[in-house]
């Protein structure tokens, strides 16, 4: 079986795949640990493991022992022709993301909309070319570049069950409404001109924040919290 790491910002996801088939998932909180790896271990039978990291720095030989694994980079072959012009530079979750979109939706346009920390548009068109997108800041950045860069605006927190209008009657439902409504139609904007561009695709939906903004776009969507993790299994066994 793959056990498959994805260390964000803010959280870890780990995932066990036998094949292409999803049999344990779970979301740290904190630090991923040996420990953690452990318990898992004696679970389900682990052959091997891919993580992919945003950021932090990670003790790999600690981390997984005894499992042989390997680190997301560009050197790694992908099962899509990777035409961003300085691929050392790209993201690995959002190559990662790209893959698990042709995954569910071979040879078909497709458009990944990863609302984490940062808000990443991801596009790979019909021959499996993965052609870049765009990284805008995603909710919390907004909130707090709101509160940082101003004298009195308070730093707001947001709830996926608010209720937000499109007009503001107080500070904090104008920066809602700012923040929130303003990124739906961003997102609403870009799909409009991709689609312009491109032709028809399927619009897919995953990080955080994906629950909240996927329900409330105009145009009709997918949503799957765990693209990343398909991807990054289908990365893995390309590369056996």
């Amino acid at each position: 079986m793959n056990l498959i790491v994805d260390i964000g910002n803010t959280r870890t996801k780990v995932a066990v795949f036998d094949a292409e088939t999803l049999v344990y998932h779970r979301v740290y909180d904190s630090t991923l640990e040996r420990k953690n790896i452990e318990d898992i271990a004696a679970q389900c039978s682990i052959d091997k493991a891919i993580v992919s990291r945003v950021g932090v720095s990670v003790d790999y030989d600690a981390l997984f022992a005894n499992i042989p694994y390997m680190v997301l980079s560009p050197d790694l072959k992908v099962p899509i022709r990777n035409l961003y012009k300085t691929p050392s530079t790209l993201g690995a979750d959002r190559l990662a993301a790209a893959v698990g979109a042709m995954v569910l939706f071979p040879n078909q346009n497709n458009l990944v909309i990863d609302m984490g920390t940062c808000i990443t548009l991801d596009f790979v068109n019909s021959s499996g070319e993965y052609l870049g997108g765009a990284i805008m800041p995603g909710i919390s950045m907004k909130f707090k570049a709101l509160h940082t860069f101003t004298d009195k605006l308070p730093l707001l927190s947001f709830d996926n069950s608010d209720s937000v209008g499109i007009v503001g009657d107080d500070t904090r439902s104008s920066i809602l409404t700012g923040v929130i409504n303003g990124t739906i139609m961003e997102l609403e904007g870009f799909v409009e001109r991709y689609v312009e561009k491109f032709g028809k695709m399927n619009i897919i939906f995953t990080g955080g924040d994906a629950i909240y903004f996927e329900k409330r776009v105009k145009f009709p969507n997918f949503a799957d919290s765990n693209l990343l993790l398909v991807g990054l299994n289908k990365i893995l066994n390309a590369n056996e």
